[in-house]
């Protein structure tokens, strides 16, 4: 694993979970994958990569090229989600350089959802985010590094967010080509969180409620980004589209963005709390007392409450999302 040649075989995915008890070495060794991948990625498509690795080992700046248009570039790879003040930091470069100058940060550790949300008080929005799930994809080769640029940026112009998940663009791709599959089998439903941490906790829920309508759950990246995509989505055609919201501090902002989701026709699931907070209401004291030291790494504590939540009672308390699995069963249910 220490050969130069080795470094280059390994892909992101082999580096997504830290062993346990990793020491400093590891993760700069990590960085080194990062960028080697990141650079390939680039190169493979012309792009005329530049990048540095600066001296943690887990940050990388440059810039690179699509045609004539040239791009700031850093990307992270960090244990935690990316916070405001890195995105903020990273725009105030961008800022400095030549008018019309866009940044672009590849973030394997996904981005917070207060992050995401900060840029949209900008003046100006000059950058382009891309998260762990997009970068994955462009390994697989789903999707090419030149035509997820240009969809985010389209998205961008569109609607003014630094975030689109490539995940949604895959899907609306695969939708368009099975229109009459969904006809047979029954809608696909689009359903959208606020964070990626959200993901994988709403998926194991939907699970355990015996749901087995088509679905995909796909984080916006922050509160005031689910308006916007769920926009973007039924202007593709996607007739199904639902949202799992969560309170906004500000409360006219909050009113703005259930309007708008009101206006579009989608499905409202309306939280008190956020999504960990809302089902660790679900959970034992016992279970609670004996995992809250655990580490919460990429979602993983909201993860474990869904998978020890009491089902009957959260159904129970939570009656508009009790109606929404309703809607999800009788799709499915008209499809048979």
């Amino acid at each position: 694993m220490n050969s130069e040649l080795d470094l280059e075989s390994l892909r992101l995915k082999d580096w997504l979970e830290p062993p346990e008890k990793s020491d400093r070495i590891w993760f700069q060794k990590r960085g080194r994958v990062f960028e080697k991948i990141l650079n390939g990625m680039l190169a493979k498509e012309q792009m005329e990569p530049r990048t540095s690795m600066r001296p943690s080992g887990e940050e990388i700046d440059g810039s690179f090229a699509i045609d004539e248009s040239f791009y700031l570039l850093e990307a992270k790879w960090h244990s935690s989600p990316i916070p405001a003040s890195s995105l903020y930091a990273f725009k105030g470069k961008v800022d400095g350089k030549l008018t019309g100058t866009v940044g672009v940060f590849f973030s394997m550790s996904d981005y917070s959802k207060e992050a995401v949300d900060a840029l949209l008080y900008g003046k100006e929005l000059n950058l382009i985010l891309f998260g762990r799930d997009d970068l994955v994809l462009i390994e697989e080769g789903k999707i090419k590094l030149r035509e997820a640029m240009r969809v985010k940026r389209r998205y961008a112009s569109n609607y003014g967010q630094p975030f689109y998940p490539l995940k949604t663009c895959l899907s609306e791709v695969k939708a368009s080509s099975e229109d009459t599959i969904d006809r047979d089998q029954g809608a696909s439903w689009s359903i959208l969180v606020e964070g990626e941490s959200d993901v994988g906790a709403i998926e194991i829920l939907l699970g355990r409620c015996g749901i087995n309508a088509r679905y995909n759950v796909v984080a916006a990246g922050g509160q005031l980004a689910v308006a916007q995509l769920a926009e973007h989505l039924m202007s593709n055609n996607q007739r199904h589209v639902a949202a799992i919201v969560t309170p906004i501090s500000d409360a006219e902002l909050q009113h703005e963005q259930i309007s708008k989701l009101i206006d579009l026709g989608v499905e409202i699931v309306e939280l008190k709390n956020g999504v960990e907070d809302w089902l660790d209401n679900y959970v034992s004291a016992e279970y609670h007392n004996a995992t809250f030291m655990l580490t919460n790494r990429n979602g993983k504590m909201a993860r474990r409450y869904a998978r020890n939540a009491d089902i009957e009672k959260l159904r129970s308390d939570n009656p508009k999302f009790e109606h929404f699995l309703h809607k999800l069963q009788g799709d499915a249910a008209d499809s048979l």
